[in-house]
C-alpha cells in the first residue's frame, strides 16, 4: 500500500474503508487512548530524568501575593495585613514538614495542626487561619483561585486577622514535582487569659488561645527565628519545555486533526450521496469544541 493509498484511507470517506475515514472507526479511538497513554508515561520518565528541559515552570513570589491579597482586602473596605515574621517561619516549617512527609494536608499525618507550626514560631494568637495552594505557574493565579474558593476567600477577607505570613517550597508529593504555597494568618493574643482553642475546620479554621505574653508584629519576614526553617520566599523554575505547555499544544494538536477528518468525511460523504446509519460528525465536531473549551479553563493547580 503506497503512502497516498494509506492516507487516503486513514483519513478520507472510500470503499476501502467502508466510505467512512479509518480515523474515526471505534478501533482508531482505542489505539488514541493507547498513544496518549504512552505520551504521559513519556512525559513523566522525561521529566524525571531531566526537570530542567522538560517540567513545570513556576514563577510564584510572596511579595506578590501580599501585596494581591491585601489588594483584595482593600477593595472590600477591610484593613491591609501585616506580613509578619513568625507566621511566615511557621508557615516554612509546614511546607517542609508536607515535603519531608510526602503529604498534601492540613493536618500531617501524625496529627500535627497548622496552630502547632505557628505556636513554636512563637506567634501567641487569638485566632489564626491557614490557605494551601499548589501547582500554580504564578502569583496571580493563586490570589485569583483562593479568591474563586468560597472557603478561602473567607480566609483571605475575614476582618479578625491582622498579620500573614508567606512560604514557598518546591519538592516532590506523591511523585508529583510540586510548588507549595503556605499562606498563614492570625492576629497576636492582647490577654493574660488562657482559653481552650476551638476545633479547627478546614480550610478555614479559627481556634481561640490567649497568649502568655503579647508579641509585636515584625513589619517583614526575618530570614530566621529561633533556628526554625528560613522562609522561601521566590520559586521561580524555567524549564526549556513547560509540561502544561506541551501536553495542551499536543491536545489541541489532535483536536484540530479530528476535527479536519471529520469535516472532510462530512463533505466527501455528501458530495458522494453516502448514506449511513452512524456517523453524526457535527455532533463529534461540537464535543470537540466543548473539550478544546474545557482544557483551556482548566488549570493544574490546586487548593486545599
Amino acid at each position: 500500500m503506497s503512502l497516498i493509498t494509506g492516507l487516503r484511507h486513514l483519513f478520507i470517506p472510500h470503499q476501502s474503508n467502508n466510505h467512512r475515514a479509518k480515523a474515526l472507526h471505534i478501533d482508531a479511538l482505542l489505539a488514541y487512548v493507547f498513544i496518549f497513554a504512552l505520551f504521559n508515561l513519556g512525559v513523566k520518565a522525561a521529566n524525571k530524568a531531566a526537570p530542567d528541559v522538560l517540567g513545570y515552570a513556576t514563577d510564584i513570589h510572596a511579595q506578590e501575593l501580599f501585596t494581591d491579597t491585601n489588594a483584595q482586602r482593600t477593595a472590600a473596605g477591610l484593613s491591609p495585613l501585616v506580613m509578619n515574621a513568625q507566621l511566615s517561619a511557621a508557615a516554612a516549617n509546614k511546607a517542609s514538614d508536607m515535603c519531608s512527609k510526602d503529604y498534601w494536608a492540613h493536618n500531617s499525618p501524625a496529627g500535627t495542626t497548622p496552630w502547632y507550626w505557628i505556636s513554636q514560631a512563637g506567634y501567641n494568637y487569638t485566632v489564626a487561619g491557614e490557605n494551601l495552594a499548589k501547582n500554580f505557574s504564578d502569583s496571580q493565579s493563586v490570589v485569583n483561585a483562593w479568591m474563586a474558593s468560597p472557603s478561602h476567600r473567607a480566609n483571605v477577607l475575614k476582618p479578625d486577622y491582622k498579620d500573614v505570613g508567606y512560604a514557598l517550597e518546591n519538592c516532590t508529593i506523591a511523585g508529583e514535582q510540586t510548588t507549595l504555597v503556605v499562606q498563614m494568618f492570625g492576629a497576636e493574643s492582647i490577654s493574660l487569659t488562657q482559653a481552650a482553642p476551638t476545633p479547627p475546620t478546614q480550610p478555614v479554621v479559627v481556634p481561640e488561645e490567649a497568649a502568655s505574653k503579647v508579641l509585636a508584629a515584625a513589619p517583614s519576614p526575618a530570614p530566621n527565628i529561633g533556628g526554625l526553617t528560613p522562609p522561601s520566599q521566590d520559586v521561580t523554575i524555567q524549564p526549556t519545555f513547560n509540561i502544561p505547555t506541551v501536553s495542551r499544544d499536543v491536545v489541541f494538536a489532535f483536536i484540530g486533526i479530528l476535527m479536519g477528518v471529520l469535516l472532510v468525511d462530512a463533505l466527501v460523504a455528501r458530495r458522494k450521496n453516502v448514506v449511513r446509519l452512524a456517523g453524526h460528525n457535527i455532533a463529534h465536531i461540537m464535543f470537540l469544541i466543548a473539550i478544546y473549551i474545557l482544557i483551556t479553563n482548566i488549570g493544574r493547580g490546586r487548593l486545599l
